[in-house]
């Protein structure tokens, strides 16, 4: 049973996907919707927190985000030149981020699943989705596990699902940053 929406084609509606994901969730609430997704789908029994169509819908929203990510990848290349704030060029802290600062953002919107390489130039973080081979099946079978009696633990190693979920935290917490950066320039 396919529940995904529309495919993206173009890179204007790639963004416009990473726009309107990031309208949906704050980044924080993506990831814990991540984590919760991957939580259900390694127990042996179905998703019983809240109405499971958020588990439907994050996926939704996930496929999305992953499909826009794809066109990102594809049509631009390996961006060398990372598009940053012009605090970032001195240090990897932004001054926005440090304890001190009257202007200080939440600490849940610090990204913890990227290298510094990929916090400065997060179209880097959009190649994890390299590594996750078949990444709509994985997408599909994750919700069902979630959302079923049985586990994803069977299907896959432990390694390999733990993996995916790594990947897919870096996914998203790039693409904040890309939606970030990309606001801050218009």
């Amino acid at each position: 049973m396919k529940l995904y929406q529309q495919r993206i084609h173009t890179l204007k509606e790639a963004y416009k996907a990473i726009h309107d994901f990031f309208s949906c969730y704050h980044v924080h609430e993506a990831l814990e919707e991540v984590d919760r997704l991957y939580a259900w789908a390694a127990k042996e029994k179905y998703y019983k927190k809240t109405a499971p169509g958020d588990i439907i819908f994050c996926v939704q929203q996930l496929h999305s985000l992953f499909t826009a990510v794809e066109i990102i990848n594809y049509s631009t290349g390996r961006k060398t030149s990372p598009f940053l704030f012009h605090q970032t060029t001195a240090t990897l802290t932004p001054a926005h981020y440090l304890k001190d600062s009257p202007h200080c953002t939440a600490w849940e919107c610090y990204p913890r699943h990227l290298t510094a390489e990929e916090y400065l130039n997060p179209y880097w973080a959009l190649e994890k989705l390299h590594g996750i081979p078949d990444w709509e099946e994985v997408l599909q079978e994750l919700m069902e596990a979630a959302l079923s009696n049985g586990s994803i633990e069977g299907s896959y190693t432990i390694g390999e699902v733990i993996k995916w979920r790594e990947s897919m935290m870096g996914i998203v917490e790039g693409g904040w940053l890309v939606e970030r950066r990309v606001e801050s320039r218009s």
